[in-house]
């Protein structure tokens, strides 16, 4: 809980005039505020568990040659050095 004491020091603070109504209100909004914090600084929490076989699947990286590379080159008609060059994808 804040109290009217701490919010006129603080506004003194940050030289910034309020009047008593505004000190009051404020108050009351940054105690539920702060309240609200506390809640959620009550909540625990855990690490996800990353262990989860649905997300350790990795797929065997088997290298395979294509076969026929000279025909699959001769598709493109921009070439540099000995890459294939293609479209931006964005």
């Amino acid at each position: 809980m804040i109290t009217l004491q701490e919010i006129k020091k603080t506004a003194k603070l940050a030289k910034i005039e309020i009047t008593e109504q505004e000190a009051q209100l404020y108050t009351t909004q940054l105690s539920a505020v702060l309240d609200w914090v506390a809640k959620l600084q009550e909540i625990k929490t855990e690490p996800a568990n990353q262990t989860d076989p649905a997300c350790t699947y990795q797929r065997p990286d088997i290298p395979v040659n294509f076969e026929d590379a000279p025909a699959l080159s001769a598709a493109f008609n921009d070439k540099k050095d000995n890459f294939l060059k293609v479209k931006k994808v964005l």
